[in-house]
């Protein structure tokens, strides 16, 4: 398994997945009020737009997700931090580290194909 692929698997089932899978369902639902309370919130919101903020939404939160995704690939990739964090972390798999280049591979993986699988 190489970190191109993984990065690959992050941004299609992470990612692109639950992106279509939140908006699905808040488009799906716009009769039956959520039970969940984020979701309510959400669902109001939602069903407050017309298409074209409903798009602008979709945007803001395409964005959000990359950038948290990016964010903790970061750590993973041991690029970044946490405050006394004496040693980077490191993805293993199989014995092998898969990490150190993930947030890269994430990053430009959506810059050459986009945000879709």
């Amino acid at each position: 398994m190489t970190e191109e692929f993984i990065a690959k698997e992050i941004k299609d089932i992470i990612l692109v997945e639950n992106f279509k899978r939140y908006f699905e369902t808040l488009e799906d639902s716009s009769q039956e009020p959520f039970k969940n309370k984020s979701w309510r919130s959400g669902q109001l919101l939602f069903n407050s737009l017309d298409n074209s903020n409903r798009k602008h939404l979709q945007e803001f939160v395409k964005m959000i997700m990359i950038e948290t995704v990016s964010d903790i690939l970061s750590f993973v990739d041991g690029t970044a931090t946490f405050k006394n964090q004496q040693h980077p972390f490191q993805l293993m798999c199989n014995g092998k580290k898969v990490s150190g280049s993930l947030q890269e591979y994430l990053l430009m993986d959506l810059e050459d194909n986009g945000f879709h699988r």
